[in-house]
């Protein structure tokens, strides 16, 4: 049985995540999460976590379809895969008719990792003020078009002094002087959650998406977690199984269309 902190990290963090958009609207309610951002975008923007196992399945999309139809949106739910705790939502979604859209490993480590040499010409800061972080969500909305990521879901995250809240760290890689690469961590649940590692596509193959990734797991754990987790793109796998992260399981997001 997978590590269940891992699961609360993401829905915890993806909360204080929607909270850097002004006009993102969210419910917590007695063992889930809905989040709707200023983006329309189904699979990104727009998400549903179950927090309690007990929670009837049913129940569950019940109220994220209505949460979600009230507001003329479509909206993707995180399972995990292959788990026990999630086996009756994945059958209660299949059933409802959701598709499934995406699928990534989750991946943790319990220990610090080396932090790699920079290669010439980089440098690695950490966000201590908000100039910092409108550097940040540009380049996460440059460097994950490759992923398919519309680069408008990162324009509703102008809450900037979110990412200077004192259970999150957040890292930017400069090359020659200029922005190219990023990493964050969001601490709770004992648990360092990495999230949004990025990089320009220039700046790519030069190691530094390794380097950011070791300052904000390192960073996660100097902050008090005793475990770092991350959900990885087929892009990034290999630079964490060489860092040492495993994969504990794979989430699935299944897509409940707009009504």
């Amino acid at each position: 049985m997978a590590d269940r902190r891992l699961h609360l990290n993401l829905i915890e963090s993806s909360q204080q995540l929607f909270g850097l958009d002004p006009d993102a609207t969210v419910e917590v309610g007695e063992g889930w999460f809905f989040g709707a951002g200023s983006n329309p975008h189904p699979t990104i923007s727009n998400a549903a976590f179950r927090a309690d196992d007990d929670l009837a399945s049913v129940e569950f999309l019940a109220r994220a379809s209505d949460f979600f139809a009230s507001r003329g949106r479509g909206f993707s739910v995180w399972v995990r895969g292959d788990q026990p705790e999630d086996e009756d939502l994945a059958a209660a979604a299949r059933a409802a008719g959701l598709e499934l859209v995406y699928a990534m490993p989750e991946m943790a480590l319990e220990t610090k990792v080396e932090q790699p040499p920079l290669p010439p010409g980089a440098e690695l800061r950490e966000v201590t003020a908000p100039k910092q972080a409108v550097e940040y969500w540009q380049i996460a909305a440059a460097s994950y078009t490759s992923l398919g990521f519309p680069p408008e879901v990162f324009g509703g995250y102008s809450d900037h002094a979110g990412l200077l809240a004192e259970n999150v760290a957040a890292f930017v890689a400069h090359l020659d002087g200029e922005p190219v690469s990023i990493a964050m961590t969001i601490v709770s649940h004992g648990v360092a959650g990495i999230y949004w590692v990025g990089s320009l596509e220039r700046a790519r193959g030069k190691g530094l998406g390794r380097v950011v990734t070791a300052a904000a797991t390192n960073a996660g754990l100097e902050l008090g977690a005793d475990l770092a987790s991350l959900q990885a793109s087929p892009m990034g796998k290999p630079i964490y199984e060489a860092m040492g992260y495993e994969t504990v399981f794979d989430y699935r997001l299944l897509l409940s269309p707009a009504p």
